[in-house]
């Protein structure tokens, strides 16, 4: 018999191998360097601005975009090259997109000037904004009448240059020990104090009044309220929301500046109005509005290149009372409006340049008054009694864009300093030249690596301009702009005052600080802190009595003195 081989039974085919889950190595790596090169450019911005002239706020920026990116990469990982199941892929994405949105509606980033990241703030902790006040006024009215020799009464100053003289000497070994007087809620908007016999005046928003009030100064207590039916807030909500002109006070009366054009003099002694301007319809200018997020309405020039509101403070010359004026993007322009100040009829208009947002500055320079004024384009100098341009020099800027902020600064008795922020930024000094009719301008030195400020101005010392520098305090040479020091700390964009020989920086965050001005090297004499906010308000001394305030508080110091 034959043996029948035994069949092999069928083979089964074999199973394609399990795709096992993609381990994003590559990915991982991409995200740590990123997250280091970022942490880095944080830590050595200082060195990198220096050698690249990139500041902290282009940091930021391109650090935003970078983690956007870096997140679009994470999406497009899971969904091509993950090789999850495809509702993996989809709750993972959604997951990722999701997370900036996420953490936003959890915390609300607090920036400093032009996007400057200052700390997270749950959004829990936001305050409510200050209401109206009814004042009941007292028998005893407020006296702005009376001068004292401690009067703070304009914008930056007795001589609105950032430097105040007094008889006494801020004692460094006390100064970091220093508590307010008083400190409280205060509307929002960036203007400054201004003082006089014992009281401060400011501007403030609250809700949907702009608002002209008064303080007294050792206790704190609101003595008057000027309301106007206004609010500014730009498009973006970089500039944020309130007025920004600081007051004058002149002769007994108050004069401001609203953000969208309210021009009023107050009786300093209660606050009613002596006369009102409304500076939009002498320019044609007209007004958008739209809701925020508060649920109020905010207005903004629709037709001009002034994003962030009207910021001069008003100048007295005589019985002139002088403001920037500016003007339709298409249309006719003044720089410089001149009004009766007890009358507020119009005398004079100049100029056909777009102001940006620094205030005229009266001036002797070669031997001629003058009033100085940086517009959108270049810096001037006017006539005071008649509005004549005597000259001009470019100093380019956008008032919507990377725009002109600082004051014109005098360095001596034949020299202006310019100086500005952003990429195109930097010091510029010019000679004037007297020649009986006109005055010839004559640049000395433009340097971009140096006094790059943008919401503060310089105070010229012994030979040097001292200055936050794109958030960094800095002694530049006045011989040729190089700069000799830069100083690393918690200053943004924040106030500076020159007190006979001693700096007063107040810094964004609310640290102020007590420096030496030399230009050996930064010599910090003292630090302490203020209060809560961003402090983009410029700072007012009357006596040793120290003003400060941000968008949401104002207080005030008894400086210690020897």
């Amino acid at each position: 018999m034959s043996q029948v081989e035994p069949q092999n039974p069928p083979s089964t085919p074999a199973s394609p191998p399990v795709r096992q889950p993609a381990v994003p190595r590559k990915m991982l790596l991409l995200t740590g360097m990123a997250v280091s090169i970022i942490v880095f450019a944080f830590a050595f911005n200082s060195q990198i601005e220096d050698m690249l002239s990139i500041g902290l706020d282009t940091v930021m920026f391109a650090s935003a975009i970078g983690v956007m990116l870096l997140l679009l990469l994470w999406v497009g990982w899971f969904m091509i090259f993950s090789r999850w199941k495809w509702w993996q892929r989809l709750s993972a994405s959604a997951i990722a997109m999701a997370l900036p949105f996420a953490f936003l509606a959890i915390f609300r980033p607090v920036n400093g000037g032009d996007a400057t990241f200052v700390r997270l703030e749950p959004i829990w902790a936001a305050r409510p904004e200050v209401p109206p006040a009814d004042i009941e006024l007292t028998d005893a009215s407020v006296d702005l009448l009376t001068e004292t020799p401690q009067d703070f009464p304009r914008f930056l100053g007795p001589d609105q240059n950032g430097i105040v003289a007094t008889d006494f000497v801020i004692d460094a070994d006390q100064f970091s020990d220093m508590e307010p007087l008083w400190r409280q809620p205060i509307g929002k908007g960036w203007a400054g104090f201004v003082a006089r016999n014992g009281f401060a005046v400011t501007m403030e928003q609250r809700q949907d009044q702009e608002c002209v009030t008064c303080y007294e100064i050792e206790t704190g207590k609101l003595q008057w309220m000027y309301q106007h039916a206004a609010r500014h807030r730009d498009a973006m909500n970089m500039g944020r929301t309130g007025p920004r002109s600081t007051p004058t006070i002149f002769d007994g009366k108050v004069y401001a500046v609203g953000a969208v054009g309210n021009f009023v003099c107050l009786n300093g002694s209660d606050g009613t109005v002596a006369w009102q301007v409304d500076l939009n319809e002498l320019l044609g200018l007209e007004i958008a509005s739209m809701p925020d997020s508060e649920g109020l309405d905010v207005h903004y020039e629709s037709n001009s290149k002034l994003a962030w509101g009207r910021s001069g403070s008003p100048l007295i010359f005589g019985d002139l009372v002088i403001v920037p004026g500016g003007g339709p993007t298409e249309g006719d322009k003044s720089t410089l409006l001149a009004f009766d100040r007890n009358s507020g009829s119009l005398v004079w208009r100049s100029g056909d340049e777009m102001i940006a947002y620094g205030s005229p500055v009266l001036a002797t320079v070669a031997g001629v008054e003058q009033i100085l004024l940086t517009g959108e384009t270049k810096v001037m100098g006017f006539r005071p009694d008649n509005g004549e341009m005597l000259w001009s020099w470019p100093r380019p800027g956008k008032s919507d864009g990377y725009a002109n902020t600082s004051q014109v600064t005098v360095v001596n008795d034949n020299q202006v300093l310019a100086s500005k922020g952003y990429s195109d930024g930097g010091g510029l000094l010019i000679t004037l030249h007297d020649e009986g009719d006109s005055v010839r301008p004559e640049k000395e030195w433009f340097n971009t690596r140096s006094l790059k400020t943008k919401l503060t101005s310089p105070v010229v010392y012994e030979g040097h301009a001292y200055s936050l520098s794109n958030g960094f305090l800095e002694c530049a040479r006045l011989t040729d702009g190089d700069r000799i020091w830069k100083a690393r700390g918690r200053f943004g964009h924040g106030q500076i005052l020159l007190v006979n020989d001693q700096l007063l920086i107040h810094g964004e965050s609310g640290s102020l600080y007590l420096v030496n001005p030399t230009p050996e090297a930064y010599d910090k004499l003292g630090e302490c802190s203020t209060i809560d906010g961003v402090c983009w308000n410029t700072l007012c001394l009357y006596g040793n009595r120290l003003l400060v305030r941000s968008e949401l508080e104002a207080a005030c110091f008894e400086l210690p003195v020897k």
